[in-house]
């Protein structure tokens, strides 16, 4: 029963912080194919033309980089453990919330609609 519990609260945790989570599975896949990449070029460039392999070294810096400042400003939106329950519960009420939101959009529908200094000046 302890393990159960163990795995559900792991999984509403990262269920909860999936755009973390997203977000550093893309940073960590990149990172390992321009790796690949970079070492690939870099034999090549070294073997034909040295001083271009700076352009390469630059250009897989800045892309690296980047994705790191893209990750770092997602842990802003880190949910705890406590709070990971709670996530879940505003996702689904926000999925599931009603049609009358939709109804309101449409001005030609509610024409009448009047801000709220319009109807200061009519009383």
């Amino acid at each position: 029963m302890i393990k159960f519990l163990t795995k559900a609260a792991i999984t509403s945790f990262i269920f909860a912080n999936s755009i973390i989570v997203m977000r550093m599975t893309i940073f960590l896949i990149t990172f390992f194919c321009l790796n690949i990449f970079y070492t690939k070029w870099e034999t090549l460039l070294l073997a034909t033309d040295p001083s271009k392999l700076i352009y390469l070294l630059t250009a897989v810096t800045v892309i690296l980089l980047m994705l790191l400042i893209w990750v770092i400003a997602s842990f802003q939106l880190f949910v705890s453990p406590k709070g990971s329950k709670k996530t879940i519960e505003i996702k689904k009420s926000i999925k599931e919330r009603s049609n009358d939101y939709e109804k309101i959009k449409d001005v030609q529908a509610y024409p009448v609609l009047k801000s709220h200094t319009q109807k200061k000046l009519e009383d």
